[in-house]
């Protein structure tokens, strides 16, 4: 078979309506496309609060941390007023368009108003059915100081609640922070969180949101010391294409007969040499 029909040949043997994590684990990371706070890709929010509230429903779990709860400031504010007494900040100004010419702190202020109203449904969730929720985001943009404040403020969050890395929970991150792997020059939050004793598994959200001829769900075959001699090699695949009904979770490294699994043959990234099945155990599909 071409590449592609052993993707969905395994998509259709493997997905599962719900997700039941196999392997064992203490933190069950979810690895999202963030939402940007003044441009709509609603189904990228849609489809990370179903899969949360999903896995929260779960009473092993007993907390919820997450990259986009900042850990001090406007932000923390306004998650804790709206957890504890259900009071919601103001909506974001609509003139407001682009953030280039605003401070950290008028930043911080519209956080505050985007985030507690986009994980409203979790907040109410875990006002009915109590869970720590740590607050580890930052500031800090992009690169390896990004990971390791990440990682530092989970590590100060379960500390201050006395929480052992043998307690499960819940932690939301962007794809990167969450991979198993690295992509990059150095060590993800999980894998920083790992080094500390936790037994983490990933599941990374896809959804059909494509902007600027980037797409949420894409997939490239991985092509890694192999020459180029047909347009299939380099050719990239919709994975929510290859589903009619969503959404579905998918584990990315079961056998395909008496093959390996296809995901292990396609990247996120054009040209990157790390596949889907080594940086997540499952994928989730869902489709606006």
């Amino acid at each position: 078979m071409a590449p592609i029909d052993d993707l969905r040949a395994y998509i259709a043997q493997h997905s599962q309506k719900e997700t039941n994590i196999a392997e064992k684990h203490t933190v069950a990371i979810v690895g999202e496309t963030h939402e940007p706070f003044l441009h709509p890709a609603a189904i990228r929010t849609t489809a990370s609060v179903r899969l949360l509230l999903e896995l929260l429903r779960n009473q092993r779990y007993r907390y919820f941390a997450n990259e986009s709860f900042l850990n001090a400031g406007p932000v923390r504010l306004g998650v804790r007023d709206y957890w504890r007494s259900a009071v919601l900040p103001p909506p974001v100004d609509p003139s407001i368009t682009n953030a280039d010419n605003l401070s950290d702190r008028e930043i911080e202020e519209i956080g505050k108003r985007v985030l507690t109203r986009r994980f409203q449904p979790i907040l109410d969730f875990l006002r009915g059915h109590p869970r720590y929720i740590l607050s580890i985001g930052s500031m800090i943009g992009a690169g390896p100081a990004r990971d390791l404040r990440l990682a530092q403020h989970f590590f100060e969050e379960m500390e201050d609640r006395k929480l052992s890395p043998g307690i499960p929970g819940v932690l939301l991150l962007g794809v990167h922070h969450a991979s198993a792997v690295s992509v990059n020059d150095w060590a993800t939050t999980r894998m920083l969180l790992e080094k500390r004793g936790y037994k983490c598994v990933s599941i990374c959200v896809l959804t059909d949101f494509e902007a600027n001829g980037q797409a949420d769900d894409a997939v490239f075959p991985l092509i890694s010391n192999t020459p180029v001699t047909s347009i299939a090699q380099v050719t990239s695949v919709r994975l929510t294409s290859l589903v009619t009904a969503t959404p579905v979770t998918v584990p990315t490294d079961q056998r395909l007969g008496s093959l390996p699994s296809p995901f292990r043959s396609f990247t996120f990234a054009e040209g990157s040499d790390k596949s889907v099945a080594e940086q997540f155990e499952y994928i989730v599909l869902q489709k606006a």
